[in-house]
């Protein structure tokens, strides 16, 4: 493939990608702000000391979501590019 074909082909799917990433659906920040408002309220039940444990929790739901992101985000992105690099090529 083209050289200068290559890379506005990566920028083009740099851009995609990076669109969805920041318009996402009303379902998907619904369902987020459900699980703050119940987090918030299982907060004002809690001791102390569970809301300390609450906290590890949601910072560790906080790091998955991320991983899992930036995994499925790479696998696209990467499964995107060798598609476009290699498309009619023959295996």
């Amino acid at each position: 493939m083209d050289e200068h074909l290559g890379k506005v082909s990566e920028e083009f799917i740099t851009q995609r990608l990076s669109w969805h990433g920041q318009n996402e659906t009303e379902a998907v920040n619904g369902a987020y702000m459900e699980l703050r408002a119940l987090v918030e309220r299982l907060s004002e039940t809690l001791t102390e000391e569970q809301r300390l444990l609450l906290r590890d929790c949601e910072n560790a739901y906080r790091v998955s979501i991320g991983e899992t992101e930036r995994f499925f985000y790479k696998a696209g992105f990467s499964d995107a590019i060798n598609f476009l690099l290699h498309f009619g090529e023959e295996s």
